[in-house]
């Protein structure tokens, strides 16, 4: 028997695995397995070369010397059929072997769309069934998980580094329109649902509750008593612009200081004794402006109509945005800063939390309870456009990517096989030619 031809892999439509194919890119990784098969490979091609010329030599010895190297012939002889087939079998899955268009060769070029479409079928199947996905998750609980990590200091630190950070980048991404329009929209449109009388009745309750309101009628009256010193001489200027012209000066003068007089004193009486009437009269109107914002329907109605005066005054909106500003400004300024007051209330809630999914069995059912749904009606919305981008990523492979990324895939098992082929084929046909010599 003479010879094979030129062993695996010399001869190929398609650049073979082993080199690193142009426009194909390679990770590090994916280099290292690079060598992994180029090595193993050439181990295969040194054993089907061994095989051969063992063969060449066992079958001179058989027909020249003893017909017992006839043993190691048929040995060797089998070893070549096994390994020559399984490396046809091998190179049949990524190209035409030694570059003939044999039929039902070169499979993965020839058929990776449809490769393509089981990958994505697979990987939907498989992987995005929300049933496999709630079964994973109940085993590996994600919040257990979640609270060990966050109760580590360091963790925490730098859970509240990143929500900082995203929390300035929405910030900053955040048109400042869209909020002053959000605000009206949300903000004020809940404000105005509240019924303003029952709120305003309590706070007023509140405030006079124990006589807590007289605090401000001092310090009303006090501001009172300033404001009226400080302009005594414009009030006497228009004092004077109002009085008749005929009257003399020194009279505008005595008139005015009897009235100034007794209205300095009329505020100081009001001020220094409790017992005032006008303080009086205050306390019983409050107490009927009371039970009328609980009782009578127009109070209520021109309560509620100020309140939606007030809230749609531009000044709302204005007050809205500047806010709005600041609270950006803080946020973006913090952010960034490891000793800032938001990065210390952030740390501080992550390790609350962190605590609390290892302590609280019922935050902890929460919290895995909304990964499962999250999870799972993500799979279920988004399952077949997974199916399809895994699709048509295969699909976009040429045909030189594609056996490229299977072989890498498949790293050197492939060409175990072959070397595997030699040795089974070797050693069948030393039993096959044994069992042939006993027998005859």
């Amino acid at each position: 028997m003479s010879p094979p031809p030129s062993p695996p892999g010399t001869a190929a439509t398609a650049p073979d695995a082993s080199t690193p194919p142009t426009g194909v890119a390679l990770s590090p990784a994916d280099r290292v397995r690079l060598g992994e098969i180029r090595s193993t490979k050439r181990t295969a091609t040194l054993v089907l070369l061994g095989a051969t010329l063992l063969f060449v030599a066992a079958h001179l010895l058989e027909t020249r010397v003893d017909d017992g190297w006839g043993y190691l012939r048929a040995a060797m002889e089998a070893a070549m059929v096994g390994g020559l087939a399984d490396w046809f079998a091998v190179t049949a899955l990524f190209r035409h072997p030694m570059g003939i268009p044999i039929p039902h060769t070169a499979i993965l070029p020839n058929r990776k769309d449809q490769l393509g479409r089981t990958f994505g079928t697979f990987v939907q199947s498989s992987f995005l069934s929300p049933d496999v996905l709630a079964e994973r998750l109940a085993q590996i609980s994600v919040a257990r998980r979640a609270g060990e990590w966050l109760s580590i200091p360091s963790n925490a630190a730098t859970a509240a580094e990143k929500a900082g950070s995203v929390a300035a980048m929405l910030v900053e991404a955040a048109d400042d329109v869209e909020v002053t329009r959000l605000v009206n929209a949300e903000v004020v449109a809940r404000l105005k649902g509240i019924d303003a009388a029952p709120l305003a009745a309590k706070v007023l309750a509140v405030m006079t509750e124990e006589g807590r309101h007289h605090q401000l009628v001092d310090a009303a009256l006090q501001g009172i008593g300033e404001l009226l010193e400080d302009q005594r001489a414009s009030l006497r200027g228009r004092f004077d612009r109002e009085s008749p012209w005929w009257v003399p000066e020194a009279v505008d003068d005595r008139v005015f200081d009897r009235i100034y007089a007794a209205i300095t004193r009329f505020v100081d009486e009001v001020r220094h004794d409790p017992g005032h009437e006008l303080r009086r009269h205050l306390d019983s109107r409050l107490a009927e402006f009371i039970v009328r914002l609980h009782d009578s329907p127009a109070t209520v109605r021109r309560v509620n109509a100020l309140r939606d005066e007030m809230l749609e005054h531009p000044a709302v909106e204005r007050w809205a945005t500047e806010v709005w500003h600041r609270i950006g400004a803080s946020i973006a300024t913090q952010a960034d800063l490891a000793g800032s007051p938001l990065r210390a209330r952030l740390t501080q809630a992550a390790t609350a939390l962190g605590h609390s999914l290892l302590t609280d069995p019922a935050t902890r059912a929460r919290v895995d309870g909304a990964v499962l749904d999250l999870v799972t009606t993500g799979a279920q919305r988004y399952g077949a456009e997974i199916a399809q981008f895994v699709e048509s990523t295969v699909q976009r492979w040429d045909a030189t990517e594609t056996s490229t990324r299977v072989e890498l895939l498949l790293g050197r098992d492939l060409q175990i096989i072959r070397i595997n082929g030699s040795v089974v084929g070797g050693l069948a046909g030393l039993a096959i030619y044994t069992m042939t010599r006993l027998l005859g």
